[in-house]
């Protein structure tokens, strides 16, 4: 499980706070949002806008986010500016200098019920920039072939738990990272660009990115009374 993490950015100047505390997340991010305000001299309503991973992800995490991203949205009026898991991922491993310029890295993050999240980025100019759209399925179909035109088989690093199920993935990677996760300062970088190239929006606009159409379990079939 990543660290939860907020991250601020005033003037240029970005502060981030982060706990390493599996599974608490719920009970962390509001007080960490608040500390970091009070840090900062701020309150919720001199903030511009508020980015936030939209996901591929769990469909617990992504509820919890979009939850605290709402409530906040809602009770400051404030616009809000959605990034891709993924996204967020191939930015850490270039922030790191895992990555030459111009180098490429994919992020493959373990969807559970034997399939995978991915996607394809470019390091552009120290930027993640997405070169195919972010996709779900088995590891066995995980494809560069016509998804990344131009992208060859090989790609430099690989991040992210999905990696897991290496044997299973056809892509070729010369490096792999299965711990790196996402984190609030690289949300922040990706969102503040965004910000400033004008794409923020409303929060009623958006909604959690689970690339699944829909849930699947198995129900209890209703048991029913004899008639007479």
């Amino acid at each position: 499980m990543s660290a939860c993490s907020v991250a601020l950015s005033r003037q240029g100047i970005v502060t981030v706070l982060r706990e390493h505390k599996p599974r608490q997340h719920i009970q962390l991010i509001l007080p960490m949002i608040d500390e970091l305000l009070k840090q900062s001299c701020l309150s919720i309503r001199d903030i511009d806008a508020i980015g936030f991973s939209q996901g591929p992800g769990s469909f617990t995490g992504l509820r919890i986010g979009m939850g605290v991203v709402q409530g906040l949205a809602f009770g400051g009026d404030i616009q809000v500016v959605p990034v891709s898991t993924l996204q967020v991922m191939a930015q850490v491993a270039i922030d790191r200098d895992m990555l030459n310029m111009d180098g490429i890295v994919m992020p493959v993050i373990d969807a559970r019920m034997d399939e995978v999240y991915w996607g394809i980025y470019k390091n552009n100019d120290g930027g993640a920039q997405p070169v195919c759209v972010d996709a779900l399925n088995t590891p066995e179909q995980v494809s560069i072939s016509g998804h990344a035109p131009g992208i060859t088989d090989n790609i430099d690093i690989g991040v992210g738990d999905g990696w897991r199920f290496r044997d299973r993935i056809s892509v070729q990677v010369e490096l792999v990272d299965e711990q790196l996760v996402s984190d609030a300062e690289q949300v922040l970088e990706l969102s503040v660009d965004r910000y400033a190239r004008g794409l923020s929006v409303v929060i009623d606009q958006i909604e959690p990115l689970y690339l699944r159409n829909q849930i699947s379990w198995k129900k209890r079939p209703r048991l029913r009374k004899p008639t007479h």
